[in-house]
């Protein structure tokens, strides 16, 4: 039977193949397929391209939610908000609108807490999380990762 630890290591050998696909592709480079050689008035190739390219779209998000889950974790901490009205770590790691955070919540849905991925914005008054406003900034445990490479 599979397991949660088996089902990741294969993930992210799964993300290496996205990721030569998507440079293959020229998406990486253009974030669509305007660099591949193709006849621009034969139908069929600009539905292959169409199609194509929106697949890349979506290989381009996995390989990041790939990616950003291979990432050490290096800091957990409780957000507390400094003198410049933003939430940050005991590390000084802050969070503001468009930001990433990766909070422990409890909802009705689960059993108990549990890590969330989610963006934080600002509502005019205070920091809250898309998904989560309820859930309190202050005093929020988060987990920082390691920057991508």
């Amino acid at each position: 039977m599979a397991d949660l630890k088996m089902v990741q290591e294969e993930t992210t050998k799964l993300n290496q193949s996205i990721r030569r696909l998507l440079k293959l592709s020229t998406y990486e480079k253009y974030d669509d397929l305007s660099g591949l050689d193709m006849d621009l008035t034969d139908p069929e190739q600009i539905f292959a391209r169409d199609e194509l390219r929106w697949i890349m779209e979506k290989l381009d998000d996995v390989e990041e939610r790939i990616s950003y889950l291979s990432r050490p974790i290096l800091e957990v901490s409780k957000l507390h908000r400094s003198s410049a009205g933003k939430y940050e770590t005991d590390s000084g790691h802050f969070y503001c609108c468009r930001s990433v955070i990766e909070a422990l919540v409890t909802d009705e849905y689960h059993d108990g807490p549990y890590w969330t991925r989610a963006c934080v914005e600002h509502d005019g008054t205070d920091y809250y999380l898309v998904g989560n406003k309820g859930v309190s900034m202050n005093g929020l445990t988060v987990r920082v990762r390691a920057a991508p490479k």
